[in-house]
């Protein structure tokens, strides 16, 4: 190919006629030229995959935290208590925001009543050395 026909094959510049014997070819409608906007079905179909999602984390957070309160609720004084900060101790006093923890003998300490796990029984500490 010679210089003469690569410019040929070029396109005209902007504000220049396209020169004579020049052909461009046509892009063929075949295809539709756009894109077909989506379908209300393919924009429901995440929605409905999301919905159910959403719903079990919701329940399970629920569930989860019934059986804290219910733990909670079952605490009495002289219980031995885990802490979320992974102290054990024995419940002195409980109140409605906060509870007395004995750590050791003539330590006492105020916490969150949050804070509290549940009651150490060897079933806790068998499912905490079970999950390690």
């Amino acid at each position: 190919m010679s210089f003469a026909s690569h410019i040929q094959q070029l396109p005209p510049a902007p504000g220049q006629s396209k020169p004579s014997g020049a052909s461009e070819a046509q892009p063929s409608d075949a295809g539709g030229g756009q894109a077909a906007p989506p379908s209300g079905l393919g924009l429901l179909f995440p929605l409905l995959l999301l919905v159910p999602l959403l719903l079990m984390m919701f329940f399970s957070t629920r569930s989860q935290q019934k059986k804290q309160a219910a733990a909670l609720a079952a605490l009495q004084k002289g219980d031995r208590v885990l802490t979320q900060s992974g102290l054990v101790g024995k419940l002195v006093e409980i109140g409605d925001r906060y509870a007395k923890v004995e750590l050791a003998p003539g330590v006492k300490v105020d916490i969150i009543k949050t804070g509290l796990i549940g009651k150490d029984t060897p079933e806790n500490a068998a499912a905490v050395d079970k999950k390690k």
